[in-house]
């Protein structure tokens, strides 16, 4: 039976210290409240404005679907808004509030709020792992010190979107989570430009190209992209890279390619949603370098779009690809293992084409909205008693 959330009112609240850019595609809590809405339910969602000014933005009408962009302020590892977000929870009156990750004041001031007026209160996880850095590190010891006893207190239920996640909050004393993925958003790649990217960027016909999209920040190891790239190269020069993204380091990169000579690096600061289709149909395989990635989106987009993903062994590559079946997932970060691979692949067992039927299959069966919704609309019903 299909569950109902008619007539109830939804929080999704994201409480990370970062601010979101509006541009910003595939924003997983705008993807979740479009389909909860199918289900009967008004949803807002909250999200820290990068222009530092709080307004609202409806995405729907019936059943209600909006977006409260909130000016946070920032302090070390955490962003200050809860002043604005407690007069807008006040005002609509939600029924289950549901908050991003354990580790920001606002996900235990929002915790204290349910449980003082008997809300019902969900923490989702996305964060795996603590801190690394040190000054971080100091931050989360006297932030567990002082809040997890009271957050623990306050969490009736969990929901992680990783194993990784899962066993992360278990290990912090919140035994009872439960795995539920997010869902990739299609409607963002309604009306697709079909652009010929080869010719445009004079890519000839008989290169295999490799592409990356995202921010260009040490996080994704942007240098050892390159380096392995070259080893690629040196070892076959049917290659190409297309690099799309902007970011604290591409200059850093632009230099580094340049003064290594190496060739055949095409970049393109950003593509609209609509752009994407065409360039990433047009590629034979998707770099993902990054140590930590808690469910990148553009790891469902390049497996949607048929195009096999190598990446390291982080949570949410090791939940959704079948190494060496649907995508290959790395160990460590050694150049010449990377460059092996991708070689092998792309010109030796020629399966990139095999790799990516199976990689569109897998996030068509399992991580689109329409499928992965039903599993928290199952969740927030059960939870909100409305299946008796």
């Amino acid at each position: 039976m299909k569950p109902t959330l008619q007539g109830k009112k939804i929080a999704l609240i994201r409480s990370a210290s970062s601010a979101v850019s509006k541009s910003q595609y595939n924003i997983q809590e705008i993807g979740l409240a479009k389909r909860l809405s199918e289900y009967g339910a008004e949803v807002g969602v909250f999200l820290i404005s990068d222009t530092g000014a709080t307004y609202q933005e409806i995405v729907q009408d019936s059943p209600r679907v909006v977006v409260f962009w909130l000016a946070g302020k920032k302090i070390p590892g955490q962003q200050g808004y809860y002043r604005d977000l407690k007069g807008i929870l006040d005002a609509e009156c939600y029924d289950l509030i549901q908050v991003l990750d354990d580790s920001q004041i606002t996900t235990v001031l929002v915790s204290r709020y349910c449980k003082k007026r008997q809300i019902k209160f969900i923490l989702w996880q996305g964060m795996y792992e603590n801190y690394k850095e040190a000054y971080k590190k100091i931050i989360q010891c006297v932030f567990d010190r002082t809040f997890l006893r009271e957050l623990r207190n306050n969490t009736k239920y969990c929901l992680a979107k990783t194993t990784s996640a899962r066993d992360y909050l278990v290990s912090k004393g919140f035994p009872w989570a439960k795995i539920i993925p997010v869902g990739l958003e299609l409607s963002n790649f309604q009306n697709p430009i079909n652009r010929d990217y080869r010719n445009e960027l004079g890519i000839s016909a008989d290169k295999k190209i490799l592409l990356y999209i995202g921010k260009v920040e040490s996080r994704r190891k942007p240098i050892f992209l390159m380096d392995v790239y070259a080893d690629v190269k040196a070892i076959n020069q049917n290659v190409a890279l297309v690099y799309v993204g902007k970011g604290e380091m591409l200059d850093e990169v632009h230099s580094y390619v340049q003064e290594k000579g190496i060739r055949d690096v095409f970049f393109i600061d950003s593509l609209s949603q609509n752009e994407l289709p065409a360039l990433y149909r047009q590629c034979d395989m998707f770099v993902l370098p990054t140590r930590y990635e808690i469910f990148g989106m553009v790891l469902l987009e390049a497996m949607y779009f048929g195009i096999p993903v190598i990446t390291y062994a982080a949570a949410g590559p090791l939940d959704v690809i079948d190494d060496g079946v649907d995508g290959l997932v790395m160990q460590d970060f050694d150049c010449t293992k990377w460059a092996q691979a991708i070689t092998a692949h792309l010109f030796e067992l020629d399966d990139t084409t095999a790799m990516g039927r199976a990689a569109s299959q897998k996030i068509n069966n399992s991580y689109l909205w329409d499928d992965v919704a039903l599993r928290y609309a199952s969740a927030y019903e059960s939870i909100l008693d409305l299946c008796k």
